[in-house]
């Protein structure tokens, strides 16, 4: 489309970081209107006073989409309102890198176009929050939102002439891609809470701290929250008498720190009369570089860094130049982007940091440079998260009327009433997983607060998983009266919290719902079989899927929602055999290959801050980039995907060492298991993984009419697959080691996972793959076995490679029928059968293989040509008895349905005509294809 809007933004002061912006636009439309519109990072949309939507989608600076919106349904004759919340987080996260902010808009109506200019009316939002902690690294910033400062800007008969213009920042240039979305727009279905779990009388402890020293270790730095440092954060406590007190740390986000000279551990500690000095390090290589500490005493306590001399609560003294032990993690970091992290200069001298922690010198610390107190518009009011994690629970009982209310949209209200002394909290349970907006309606009295702490699972030891690694909370704190709110921030979860603070007379609730906001799914793929748990394996499978695909495929909807390319991989084929919808496939595939133009191979999440090489991951994508033309016959799209698989083999071959080997400084991570696998050095797996993928993107390019192309890459998988047998297989213990050491020697360390990469990739032959195929299945003691669902998708692929049906099915029933038996709605990022929590995430796509495997081995359907062209059927019963199901394609559905009849295996196959089908059966299998028997 031609642009006649420009970019606009507002020339008010804001905030460091975490910034709203509210735009509004008065304008004449009688029946019909299209809004265009889009922002750097985030926006919702109001059209008089209607919410339709946000977006755009995650995408790089440089190549942004815009979305469409149809106005029509929610226009009135005369005058309308148009209103924009844009979001700034101005630090970049794993989903959004940081850029200059601004909107842009162009609304085309009857009457003419409305673009984005000085027209337009615009305003920091007031109730939003801008001082509060990170959720985490890979996200942005918890939301409290105050709606006592709340105002009716959305609405047409708003008085909006005491806000400013807009302010112009430039016109849409050549210099950026600007597109239209490429997908649907996500689902925004309401979901009720299905149970009350508990009701509970709570205190929270006195006194929470959250500090963020990056601003003052590293200025101007809004990469990322990575942070290679060496500091330390310190405050002086003054209690009235000698007292105990317990610093609790929710996210276990700093080590053992020093009360009065004394190393401390133990989070119980006895604070003496008058002044403690409280000195905490700061320092290794950090995802979430804030600090967050709770301190529950019965006794009154002052925090001043200064002492009598007051001064903020807290300070940060340093940076020091790192310690020997820093260097060399520095030397062994994972990748390179090491340099984006690293605080922009050292403040002090090595000697200045031992005499500020070895020798204790604190009142000489006061008065050098380097000391620096925290400013106290840099000190959130609250962490929601970390209050509510630690509130203590009272035996008073709680009334409540109409509790049950909740559960249903009967428009019934629950009464809460207040316990003197104490809040209330509520825990809902969602029945499942979900992700999407909090919303909420309340009748409450002016300044009570509603704390929501969410979380995933609880399990059936009755331990509760609260996301320690994340505050998956947020704060809306009460106007008098009627009201009611829609969260601006996503959230995954199934369990829910809702505290009720400082409140004296009742509070009324009548709607806390979720608008779970997901990819549409079209669920056209089906599985359905005589054992009733792999059906529900399968369920499960579709339903985590579901969770983590939104605008890419994410890794999780709670603590990340990043697109993790290796996880998108396998996340693609779960799909397919699901929906049949290539749309979010390309999106991401496409996303992952914008990431050569900053570096050499694709990198391993994107579009991030953190510019991070994971090879595996890399690898993955490229083979991806094949499955995705061998399942859609998507010849344009493919045609791109191909000149960035040159790019990255391009990439591949800078990295190739005198053995013709793969060395590459990376995170060269393949499993949550103690592999060896170092920051540098010969990973084996990743030279087994590049010689698969190499020859995948040859029948790739062979299939899209590049035969010189299949030749180069073939001749690269031949050299490593020879270098790989010449320099890493170790005959004595008849099997590949994991790396090579730098000095060349091999590493001691063996694993389950590289032989299976080495023997899916062919690398292994003869007797050699026997071995590796013995070590497969029956791992040696001193072999690494598996950590991770993950890892699975590849020996789920080695047993249907070599034919082992009644094990393939076993493993599945086994593993993730464990988790099932646990209670899992969804699969999880890991399983720990011997430790107390199970797993991190609760919802993780890279763990619903069985879904993809079932559909495509035991009922037994796969594509041998592009776009289903021509078709495979070939079940692989075990000791089931029978299986139906459906497998999406482009061209129309392929129905499955065999049973056995006695000694007989009956195959009835409905495909559309295009469709050419092959069979390979067992022997005495009766085929009937479209209703014709044609065995």
């Amino acid at each position: 489309m031609e642009w006649t809007a420009q970019w606009i933004w507002t020339q008010e002061k804001l905030a460091p970081v975490n910034n709203f912006v509210r735009f509004r636009r008065v304008f004449e439309a009688q029946k019909r209107a299209l809004c265009h519109i889009t922002a750097r990072s985030r926006y919702a949309l109001y059209i008089n006073g209607e919410y339709l939507g946000q977006g755009p989608v995650r995408s790089w600076p440089n190549h942004l989409r815009y979305d469409t919106y149809d106005l029509s349904p929610y226009l009135r004759e005369g005058k309308n309102c148009i209103a924009v919340l844009v979001y700034d987080p101005v630090f970049g996260n794993f989903q959004y890198l940081p850029q200059p902010p601004g909107l842009l808009a162009q609304i085309e109506t009857e009457q003419g176009v409305i673009g984005t200019d000085s027209t337009w009316k615009v305003s920091v939002e007031p109730a939003m929050v801008p001082v509060t902690p990170r959720i985490s690294c890979q996200q942005a910033f918890e939301e409290q939102y105050d709606a006592r400062k709340e105002e009716p800007w959305k609405c047409v008969n708003y008085e909006d002439s005491h806000w400013p213009q807009a302010h112009g920042v430039g016109p849409v240039t050549s210099d950026i891609t600007l597109k239209p979305r490429d997908i649907p727009f996500l689902t925004l279905d309401p979901v009720l809470p299905q149970r009350i779990v508990k009701v509970e009388a709570v205190t929270s402890a006195p006194y929470i701290w959250n500090i963020f020293p990056k601003p003052y270790v590293a200025p101007g730095d809004y990469s990322t929250n990575n942070l290679l440092c060496h500091a330390y954060i310190f405050t002086q406590i003054w209690s009235p008498e000698e007292t105990e007190a317990e610093f609790i740390r929710p996210k276990g986000d700093f080590q053992d720190f020093k009360l009065n000279g004394q190393l401390m551990s133990d989070v119980r500690v006895k604070l003496r009369q008058g002044w403690n000095q409280l000195l905490i390090p700061y320092e290794g290589m950090r995802h979430g570089v804030e600090l967050c500490l709770v301190v529950r005493t019965e006794s009154r306590l002052r925090f001043a860094c200064r002492g009598d001399a007051g001064g903020s609560p807290w300070a940060v003294i340093g940076p020091f130049p790192l310690t020997q032990r820093q260097q060399q993690r520095a030397a062994n970091h994972m990748d390179e982007s090491l340099i984006l992290c690293r605080p922009l200069v050292a403040a002090a001298t090595a000697e200045a940091a031992v005499r500020v922690w070895e020798q204790q010198d604190l009142e000489w610390a006061l008065e050098q440079p380097f000391f620096r107190e925290v400013a106290a518009e840099d000190l959130p009011e609250v962490n929601v998260f970390a209050q509510s994690y630690t509130d203590k629970v009272h035996d008073e009982e709680v009334r409540i009327e109409a509790v049950e209310a909740l559960l249903s949209d009967n428009h019934q209200w629950t009464t809460v009433y207040p316990v003197p002394g104490k809040d209330v909290r509520i825990l809902l349970d969602y029945g499942d997983e979900v992700v999407g907006f909090q919303r909420l309606e309340v009748e409450a009295p002016e300044g009570t607060i509603l704390d929501f702490h969410n979380f995933e699972f609880i399990q059936p030891d009755g331990r509760y998983n609260f996301a320690e690694g994340m505050n998956n909370s947020f704060r809306y704190i009460c106007r008098g009266g009627r009201q009611s709110y829609q969260t601006f921030v996503r959230r995954g979860f199934r369990y829910s919290y809702v505290t009720i603070r400082d409140f004296h007379q009742p509070v009324r609730f009548r709607k806390l719902e979720v608008l779970h906001n997901t990819y549409p799914q079209r669920n056209t793929g089906s599985f359905q079989c005589s054992d009733a748990l792999l059906n529900r394996i399968w369920q499960v499978g579709a339903r985590t899927l579901e969770l983590c695909s939104e605008d890419t495929y994410v890794d999780c909807p709670t603590y990340e929602q990043v697109l993790w390319v290796g996880d998108a991989r396998n996340e693609a084929l779960i799909d397919w055999v699901i929906n049949g919808d290539p749309r979010l496939w390309y999106r991401c595939l496409e996303l992952a290959g914008q990431s050569l133009e900053r570096s050499k191979i694709v990198e391993s999440h994107v579009p991030s801050a953190w510019q991070n090489i994971l090879p595996a991951w890399s690898l993955l994508w490229m083979r991806s980039c094949w499955e995705y033309y061998l399942f859609t016959k998507d010849r344009a799209g493919s045609e791109k995907l191909l000149q960035f698989v040159k790019e990255n083999v391009a990439g591949l071959r800078s990295y190739l060492n005198r053995q013709h080997l793969l060395d590459i400084r990376a995170w060269n991570l393949f499993d949550w298991a103690p592999m060896d696998t170092p920051t540098r050095g010969v990973v084996t797996h990743q030279n087994c993984l590049a010689v698969v993928a190499l020859r995948e993107a040859a029948t790739f390019a062979a299939s899209l009419g590049e035969p010189d192309t299949a030749r180069d890459f073939e001749v690269f998988a031949q050299g490593l697959d020879e270098a790989i047998n010449r320099y890493l297989w170790n005959e004595t213990k008849g099997a590949y080691t994991d790396c090579l050491r730098p000095d060349g020697s091999m590493s001691p360390v063996y694993s389950q996972q590289t032989q299976t990469v080495a023997y899916l990739s062919g690398v292994a032959k003869g007797e050699r793959a026997e071995s590796c195929r013995r070590i497969i299945y029956d791992p040696p003691e001193d072999f690494v076995r598996s950590g991770s669902p993950f890892f699975q998708f590849f020996l789920l692929e080695a047993l249907k490679q070599d034919q082992r049906d009644q094990e393939f099915i076993d493993i599945i029933r086994r593993d993730w029928g464990f988790m099932i038996e646990m209670g899992a709605t969804t699969f999880w990022e890991m399983w720990h059968r011997d430790k107390p929590r199970m797993t991190r995430s609760h919802c993780h796509a890279w763990s619903a293989a069985p879904t993809y495997f079932l559909s495509t081995h035991v009922l037994g359907v796969r594509p041998i040509q592009p776009g289903f062209d021509k078709v495979v059927i070939e079940p692989h019963p075990g000791d089931l008895k029978w299986c139906r199901g459906t497998m999406p394609t482009l061209l129309g559905p392929i129905t499955v349905y065999w049973y056995r009849d006695q000694e007989v295996l009956r195959v009835e196959v409905s495909a559309p005509e295009e469709v050419q089908v092959e069979f390979n059966c067992p022997q005495g299998t009766v085929r009937i294809l479209n209703g014709l028997i044609i065995d």
